[in-house]
């Protein structure tokens, strides 16, 4: 027996909206959701596993690490940079992977599909 993937990764976002924003910025298309009297939140399936953004509850979650294969990371990267002070920071500039900053502090590196 062992794990065969990954299913599911749940973001919790102070700004909700903002984070959105920053994540369609990389190219995801997020569609909203809400499960029974739970939370609305978005969600978008990314390769076969599902990301969802939901409204922080309890502390923030910032340890996380989230990789994505990007197809033009050049445009990937002047779409965020466009989304102004939604992003937290780029790094690793001329670079892959290129490491971003979401913003509740989650670091999302950004490698071109090869």
């Amino acid at each position: 027996m062992s794990v065969q993937r990954v299913a599911y990764v749940v973001l919790r976002c102070a700004d909700l909206e903002r984070s959105r924003r920053f994540y369609e910025g990389l190219g995801l298309r997020l569609s909203p959701e809400q499960h029974g009297n739970g939370p609305k939140h978005y969600s978008c399936n990314v390769g076969g596993m599902i990301l969802e953004l939901y409204p922080l509850s309890d502390g923030p979650t910032s340890g996380l690490r989230l990789g994505l294969v990007v197809s033009d990371l050049d445009r990937i990267l002047e779409s965020v940079r466009a989304l102004g002070p939604v992003i937290g920071a780029i790094g690793s500039e001329g670079s892959s992977p290129v490491t971003v900053i979401d913003p509740d502090g989650h670091r999302i590196a950004l490698e071109q599909e090869r």
